[in-house]
């Protein structure tokens, strides 16, 4: 009963460890990369660990959504502007993002 409980609360704590973390950063070495199904991934980003060479990705939500992020960082990189972008740290998805003012 008690090893039951203990992988119950282990459990229960691992999923708690996600996070929203936040990155701010002009986007000039950052690649976007669409790949089938419309999925929309950014590389070479500071993400940091788990996130593989900076890997974040779009949530499968809608594609307005991705256009939108496509959008930003390449409107970013040309401006030579930062973006801010919240992401999840242990599935590396990202959850919002702007380009900062000013």
């Amino acid at each position: 009963m008690k090893k039951l409980l203990f992988i119950t609360l282990f459990t229960f704590c691992s999923f708690a460890n996600a996070a929203v973390v936040s990155l701010s950063a002009v986007p000039t070495g950052w690649r976007l990369q669409n790949y089938t199904a419309g999925n929309v991934v950014v590389w070479y980003t500071a993400a940091a660990t788990p996130c593989v060479n900076g890997q974040l990705m779009m949530p499968a939500n809608s594609e307005s959504e991705r256009n939108r992020f496509w959008a930003l960082i390449l409107a970013a990189k040309v401006a030579n502007r930062s973006v801010y972008v919240e992401y999840d740290d242990t599935t590396c998805k990202i959850i919002s993002f702007a380009m900062k003012e000013g």
